[in-house]
């Protein structure tokens, strides 16, 4: 499937809930990137291009001038309490966990790559001290664009994971990242690759003789060990370490448009450049890289990290193929501006409009059509391009489904084996 849907202009944090009451966390500020132009508000795109808008007329421009002024009232009222209503509406939209597709992520490991679990029993407990000396030398700052954040040293020619959403920007405009050792040298990095749903990135720079991490088993952990966190959580406070314990484990936390991911809960402190920095348990081994901390005013002690298990399968496959292979690839572009609201007013079926279908696509062997709204997939209510996209992510490359679609007035049910999705630019 095509995930080229409009990016948000405004900043769009990145909310976690651990708990369904909770509402109000958000990653290290990172901001998304600008929407494309070119898909300006255009309601003539939702009719196939054989079909004429279905309605006219001076009632139909009065009903859309009152559409217009509900949207600047409601415009209002988002300016007061817009936080509460864009967690509200994520509380109601189905979310899916990436959990299972790390255990086959795992599971496709070649164990003899260059990223392996050490056992807690490989390691004797180190003291703080000591602890720090040595994890200075396998951290570094990250710098892209106006982002600041910290990396993991994988492997001793320059391997360096971090978090996706420390260089996206910087990735997304070509713009350079910037890597910076404890020795204070200052080093160009390349991205080797990229993994939004689960928030990760690996990097390379031209250095030999590094020191990399012990990357330790994180399916060990357990509520209350303590863990240390290191990283830049300003750029004036680089390699500053905090002390914590585990607070609890499997949390579901959003890291994308209805995309969650586990983590893990600690108490240590950490700031907005801390993400992709690692957290160490009291043997020295990395089992997990910090990335989200509840940032409502008033709270503390309540940040996040990604499990080691699931960064080392995700960072094998980075540095292997340059992505993470086996994803559902539909190879649609929607249009998500095509909303409930709007299907409603131009009388027509909520669910995600199909702008176009990429030539040689797997949505184009079974048969969509731009113009198709997609309703259901294997009869699982589709409201929207986001719902579609959660739902295709429950799916892997090859998996079949049945998609539910309203085209010329009528439902139809067609058949799809999903392809891969390759980023652009990676060679197969």
């Amino acid at each position: 499937m095509d995930d080229r849907r409009l990016p948000q202009e405004q900043e769009q944090p990145n909310t976690v809930r651990p708990d369904k009451g909770q509402t109000a966390y958000s990653d290290a500020y990172y901001r998304s990137a600008p929407a494309r132009t070119g898909y300006g508000y255009n309601p003539s795109r939702y009719q196939a291009p054989e079909e004429e808008p279905s309605y006219h007329g001076p009632i139909g421009m009065r009903a859309l001038l009152a559409l217009c002024l509900v949207c600047v009232l409601a415009a209002g009222v988002l300016g007061v309490g817009g936080l509460y209503l864009l967690s509200r509406d994520r509380r109601q939209t189905p979310v899916q966990n990436t959990a299972d597709f790390y255990d086959q992520a795992r599971q496709a490991l070649d164990h003899a790559g260059p990223l392996t679990l050490s056992p807690a029993a490989d390691a004797a407990p180190m003291t703080g001290e000591d602890l720090y000396a040595m994890g200075c030398r396998q951290t570094a700052a990250v710098s892209g664009g106006n982002q600041e954040g910290s990396g993991v040293i994988l492997t001793a020619d320059g391997y360096i994971l971090t978090c996706c959403h420390v260089i996206q920007q910087s990735y997304t405009y070509g713009w350079p990242v910037t890597v910076t050792l404890w020795d204070g040298g200052s080093y160009s990095a390349q991205v080797v690759g990229t993994e939004a749903d689960s928030d990760l990135a690996v990097l390379k720079i031209d250095a030999m003789g590094l020191s990399p991490a012990v990357l330790g088993d994180s399916d060990a952990l357990a509520v209350g060990e303590r863990v240390y966190a290191l990283g830049n959580p300003a750029p004036t406070l680089s390699f500053s370490i905090t002390r914590g314990v585990v607070s609890a484990l499997d949390r579901d936390i959003a890291v994308g448009d209805n995309v969650t991911a586990n983590m893990f809960q600690f108490d240590a402190a950490i700031g907005a450049g801390s993400s992709g920095g690692p957290v160490y348990n009291e043997r020295g081994q990395v089992v997990g890289i910090a990335t989200a901390k509840y940032a409502a005013e008033g709270v503390e002690g309540l940040a996040f990290a990604i499990p080691s298990a699931d960064a080392a399968a995700v960072a094998n496959e980075l540095i292997e193929k340059g992505y993470v292979s086996g994803k559902a690839y539909l190879g649609i572009v929607m249009d998500a501006t095509y909303t409930p609201a709007v299907a409603r007013y131009y009388r027509g079926v909520p669910g995600a409009y199909v702008r176009s279908v990429e030539e040689g696509s797997a949505a184009q062997a079974a048969g969509l059509r731009p113009g198709d709204v997609i309703t259901a997939v294997d009869s699982a209510a589709v409201d929207g391009s986001d719902a579609l996209v959660s739902a295709v992510k429950g799916y892997a490359a090859g998996d079949s489904a049945q998609l539910t679609i309203w085209r010329g007035g009528e439902y139809l049910d067609i058949a799809v084996t999903f392809g891969e999705a390759v980023p652009a630019g990676v060679a197969q």
